[in-house]
């Protein structure tokens, strides 16, 4: 992925762009289905988003095809990558950004719930559910311990596989107040 000088902020704090991004995560695809997926959106709005986001490093397209006149593009990206915010972009960040990039999470991960729930078939993938909160007590050392460990135990279920089904997992850490 090429270094985007653009932070990550004022990138995805955009809610169309953060939601091409939340559907393009951990799959490829293509143009005409990330249409189909955001229905609401416009579609030259929504191919604006998409170069905007391949401009800035942050959609791949990993392959292109003529289809009646037209090209379309299968698109990834690297979610190892994306959509984190490092520490010199966090304190840059203020407030107000910090409050809607949370919100804009917190706004899909409900959003994605409701089609779960609405869908009515829950026993079938009712083990795929899971939401919880821990309170854990650590110093620095072992919160980087717990981010490097999480990476290694996540890195090798971040790319689509036959057979696998696509899960969405969230982790928030707050500091308590």
């Amino acid at each position: 992925m090429k270094e985007s000088p653009t932070p990550v902020a004022d990138l995805l704090l955009h809610p169309v762009r953060w939601r091409i991004v939340q559907r393009v995560l951990g799959r490829e695809l293509t143009t005409t289905e990330l249409k189909h997926d955001l229905p609401d959106v416009p579609a030259t709005s929504l191919y604006r988003h998409v170069a905007v986001l391949i401009e800035a490093g942050y959609l791949t397209v990993v392959r292109e095809r003529r289809v009646r006149g037209t090209t379309e593009r299968t698109l990834s990206l690297d979610q190892t990558k994306v959509g984190r915010i490092d520490e010199r972009e966090a304190h840059a960040m203020t407030p107000e950004q910090h409050r809607q990039a949370f919100l804009l999470m917190l706004t899909r991960l409900a959003a994605d719930f409701d089609r779960f729930v609405e869908r009515g078939d829950l026993d079938p993938r009712l083990e795929q559910l899971g939401y919880s909160q821990l309170a854990l007590y650590v110093d620095a050392d072992d919160l980087a311990t717990l981010r490097e460990g999480l990476n290694a135990l996540l890195e090798p279920h971040l790319q689509e596989q036959p057979g696998k089904e696509r899960l969405t997992l969230s982790l928030v850490s707050l500091p308590d107040v």
